[in-house]
C-alpha cells in the first residue's frame, strides 16, 4: 500500500506538474504574442512617425526655400540693375512682382534712373547747342549773349548733380 500511495503521490505530482507546465507554457505563449504584437505596433508607429516627420521637415524646408527665394530674387534683380547703372546703362529698369516686398525699392530706383536720364539728355542737348553756338561765335556778336544764356542753363541743369560731402542713410534715418 505504501508503494501504491507513493505511486499515486508521484502520479499526482506529475499530473500537477504537467498541468501547471501547460498553464505556464500557455502564459508564456500569451506573453510572447503580446510582446510580439507590441513590437509590431512599435515598429509600425516608428515607421509612421518617421514618415510624418520627414514630410513635416520636407514641407518646412520647401517653405523656407520659397521664403528665402522671395527675398533673395528681388535683391539679386536690384543688384544687377545697379551694376548695369554703374556701367553706364541708363536703359535698365527694375521689374518686380506687385506683391514683392522690394517693389517700392525697384520703383524708386526706376524713378531715379528716369530723372537722371532726363537730366543727362538735357545736358547733352545743351552741349550740342553750345557747340553750334561756338561754331558761329566769330561771325556774330549776338551769338555771344546766346552762348552766355546756354552756359547759364547748363549750369542750372548740372546743379542736379550736386557734389556735396558723402553721407550715409541708415535704417533709422527718416
Amino acid at each position: 500500500m505504501s508503494a501504491l500511495l507513493l505511486t499515486a503521490a508521484v502520479a499526482a505530482l506529475l499530473v500537477q506538474y504537467w498541468v501547471s507546465d501547460q498553464d505556464v507554457a500557455a502564459e508564456f505563449f500569451r506573453a510572447h504574442k503580446t510582446i510580439s504584437h507590441t513590437g509590431q505596433l512599435l515598429k509600425r508607429g516608428t515607421l509612421v512617425g518617421g514618415v510624418v516627420l520627414a514630410v513635416f521637415v520636407g514641407g518646412i524646408g520647401l517653405w523656407a526655400f520659397r521664403a528665402t527665394h522671395r527675398i533673395v530674387r528681388p535683391l539679386h534683380t536690384v543688384h544687377q540693375a545697379l551694376d548695369a547703372l554703374a556701367a553706364g546703362d541708363l536703359g535698365v529698369r527694375v521689374e518686380l512682382h506687385r506683391e514683392d516686398e522690394f517693389r517700392e525699392v525697384g520703383d524708386a530706383l526706376n524713378r531715379l534712373v528716369e530723372e537722371f536720364a532726363r537730366t543727362l539728355a538735357s545736358v547733352h542737348s545743351l552741349v550740342d547747342r553750345l557747340a553750334v553756338a561756338a561754331a558761329h561765335a566769330p561771325q556774330h556778336q549776338i551769338v555771344a549773349s546766346e552762348l552766355q544764356a546756354l552756359i547759364s542753363e547748363l549750369a542750372r541743369t548740372v546743379e542736379f548733380f550736386r557734389l556735396e560731402p558723402r553721407r550715409s542713410i541708415g535704417e533709422g534715418d527718416r
